[in-house]
């Protein structure tokens, strides 16, 4: 019994030693900036010092978003409260979860984080430079405080994959988050292959405002070359304020909106209310009310000035979510869009439904909310 026992108790061991050795081997990252840094296994004690990218963790590990996060920034709360609802109702844990200034704002605290004892910090690319001058950066090299950076929002369309990709190797889940890439990859390169078709003359001009309505009726801010400036160049438009701004963004006074003669205007809304009383802003997200960003839509459409453009007069206007403009999920502007500004060259293509299927299949969450919204036609 026990000669026949013994081999399997040998397999048994070799394979736990191998397990053992597969684990104990260091993971070498190389973050969207080109850093590298090994870290001796998955992380366990993470930082994630722009709680905006919560939902690209929760690519990561769909059922546990928050099992590896020991703290976080207080910027979901101040600038996406819909998704800091959404999350805070799902998992009621996040109340006893320690919140930091965004980075952004003000001086990462390198002496509370030595007491947080984390793994790894997870940081927003953008504000890389910060820390850099600030020597935050070479203070937790010094103390051996991993640090990664990823990228939404400066370069969406070329980081959002690799950013992705890093946080499945950092957290020990590279396998979960293949299926979101192949699909958001997939359809990047649908998109890509049908507006290679189009001539630039088919190409519509496009003006976007940025967080529409937030402050009030005032007008215009827009997108320059990045973020949803790339959105719209990748769905077949020519994007206006690219060739005004060459960083994210800038304002244009009405009477170059005006002359600029766009042939569509977009959006970007949210449900500002909670951080500007003054907002009429399209409440767009995951606890919109459908209704109410009709009412506000058609408002800022009445808008002086606003009003008088061809593109309003005959409702070629779209509302957009805002927060697409940091997330992941940034395809799914890019596909309502695509399909708004196209809607032959895109009639198979449906944005909800693959919202839906991606909130089901990768982010194990229901799918609610209103995140695009087209004026209605005359």
């Amino acid at each position: 019994m026990l000669a026949k026992t013994l081999p399997a108790l040998l397999l048994l061991g070799l394979s736990s030693l191998v397990s053992f050795v597969a684990q104990a081997d260091p993971i070498t990252l190389t973050d969207v900036t080109g850093r590298q840094v090994v870290l001796p296994k998955p992380a366990e004690r993470v930082i994630l010092a722009d709680s905006r990218a919560i939902q690209a963790l929760q690519l990561v590990h769909p059922t546990k978003p928050f099992e590896s996060i020991i703290a976080w920034d207080n910027a979901l709360k101040a600038k996406a409260p819909d998704l800091f609802t959404l999350y805070q109702n799902d998992y009621p844990e996040l109340a006893k979860l320690p919140m930091l200034e965004n980075a952004y704002y003000s001086d990462f605290s390198v002496e509370k984080t030595v007491g947080l004892k984390p793994d790894l910090i997870i940081f927003d690319a953008g504000v890389k430079k910060k820390l850099e001058e600030s020597r935050v950066l070479e203070q937790l090299t010094k103390i051996g405080v991993p640090v990664v950076f990823i990228d939404f929002r400066l370069h969406p369309l070329t980081n959002t994959v690799p950013s992705i990709r890093l946080l499945g190797q950092a957290l020990g889940n590279e396998q979960q988050t293949e299926g979101f890439l192949h699909f958001y990859q997939s359809r990047i390169d649908m998109i890509n292959q049908r507006v290679a078709t189009l001539t630039e003359q088919q190409k519509p001009k496009v003006f976007i405002e940025r967080h529409a309505g937030m402050t009030g009726e005032e007008c215009c801010f827009t997108y320059g070359k990045g973020s949803f400036g790339e959105f719209i160049q990748t769905a077949g438009g020519v994007n206006l304020g690219s060739a005004l701004f060459a960083g994210k963004s800038g304002t244009i006074n009405l009477e170059q909106l005006i002359t600029s003669k766009p042939d569509a205007y977009l959006m970007t809304g949210a449900d500002w209310s909670s951080s500007f009383k003054e907002s009429i802003g399209v409440p767009l997200g995951y606890n919109a009310d459908a209704a109410l960003s009709a009412q506000r839509l058609d408002k800022l459409m009445a808008r002086n000035g606003v009003n008088v453009l061809d593109s309003i007069k005959q409702h070629r206007v779209l509302a957009v979510y805002h927060q697409y403009y940091d997330s992941p999920l940034n395809i799914f502007a890019i596909e309502a869009i695509a399909k708004f500004l196209h809607p032959e060259l895109f009639k198979d293509l449906d944005p909800q439904a693959d919202l839906d299927m991606v909130h089901k299949e990768f982010l194990h969450q229901p799918s609610k909310g209103l995140f695009w919204l087209a004026a209605k036609p005359q």
